[in-house]
């Protein structure tokens, strides 16, 4: 099952982003001739036809063992909608941004500065923007439901409560078919918790308490907030660096090599948010089963309901620092002994 983790997080991912760079280059050097509708189109269009052939593909090549392996039941035309899903939703938005900045660059404004400053605030309000609209759409994306257990909602409720913040609506989704388990929280404003009606079926109550204890950490801390304005800063660089490049070639005279000031932008970028994200995503992660702990639930709870979610998603419990380095969580095998540094509390790791 690791073997397979492996190949879809680094192999598949390398894969893409070492061809969707160049082909949205392409894309917009050579479709501009078309004006903006093709532009437009051809943006969304080809890096969407790309995406789906390869993991498409990947999904091919690995379903019968993945199913063989975890005993998922979930049909393949359903896996295939939910790529088409995902993969529209990252670009749609992308791809809008993408194209308002064309058009703002095309506009014939007599201030450079002031057009500067549209160029870069207009795409970080779109950002914000995506991010208050979106969300309102994830219960219908994940065909949830409000949450049915009647025991579990006063009890959950009882937690946000106690953290002083605004109950939020919670609601339950299906994923039995794809054995997947799972709690997670979504939107800036209005806040939605989404568990797995997977993960509802096989925790334990004070378990499933634990894991959202950890989530309204996360809307405690505000992260969902703070991993924007993070996002938002990588973005800042990349445009601070292309306008550092065109004032060398104005200052210079000399035009950089095209694939150079791509290379120049895109690599610190790349690295900014794969590694310097990741990294923020996983103090996140940490100070939220921190908060957990803060407000009452037991180390013991919170350390069986971490290994039940890797149980029932067959994820592996260590991983070498190298990997966890690529990782949005800390391994559960991290978290367990950061848990039990915090509260004294020893976890007998033979039961």
């Amino acid at each position: 099952m690791n073997k397979l983790r492996i190949y879809n997080q680094y192999f598949l991912m390398i894969l893409q982003i070492i061809t969707i760079v160049p082909l949205e280059f392409l894309v917009v050097k050579y479709f501009a001739r078309f004006g903006k509708p093709g532009r437009i189109i051809f943006m969304i269009l080809a890096p969407f036809v790309f995406l789906m052939i390869v993991n498409v593909g990947q999904l091919l090549i690995i379903n019968k063992t993945y199913k063989r392996i975890r005993g998922t039941t979930e049909s393949l035309f359903s896996q295939i909608r939910d790529i088409a899903l995902t993969i529209l939703f990252i670009l749609v938005p992308v791809g809008i941004i993408g194209n308002i900045s064309f058009l703002i660059d095309i506009i014939n404004l007599k201030s450079g500065a002031m057009k500067n400053i549209i160029t870069v605030a207009m795409p970080i309000i779109m950002i914000f923007l995506f991010n208050l609209i979106l969300p309102v759409f994830y219960p219908k994306l994940l065909k949830a439901v409000n949450l049915e257990d009647e025991r579990l909602s006063p009890l959950l409720n009882g937690l946000f409560d106690q953290a002083g913040i605004k109950r939020p609506k919670l609601y339950q989704w299906p994923t039995k078919e794809k054995k997947l388990a799972n709690a997670l929280v979504t939107g800036l404003v209005k806040p939605k918790v989404f568990i797995s009606d997977y993960y509802l079926e096989n925790a334990e109550p004070n378990e499933i308490e634990a894991i959202i204890a950890h989530e309204v950490g996360h809307l405690k801390h505000k992260h969902l907030f703070k991993r924007l304005l993070y996002i938002v800063g990588g973005l800042c660089e990349v445009y601070l660096v292309g306008f550092l490049m065109e004032w060398y070639e104005n200052y210079t005279g000399k035009e950089i090599n095209t694939y150079l000031g791509l290379a120049i932008i895109l690599v610190p970028f790349i690295l900014y948010i794969s590694l310097g994200l990741l990294r923020y995503y996983r103090k996140q992660e940490k100070k939220a089963d921190e908060f957990a702990l803060e407000i009452g639930i037991k180390p013991e709870v919170m350390i069986t309901a971490l290994l039940k979610l890797a149980r029932l998603n067959h994820t592996a419990t260590k991983l070498n620092k190298l990997d966890e380095g690529f990782q949005t969580h800390p391994s559960m095998a991290r978290r367990i002994k950061e848990i039990e540094k915090i509260s004294g509390y020893k976890y007998d790791h033979n039961l």
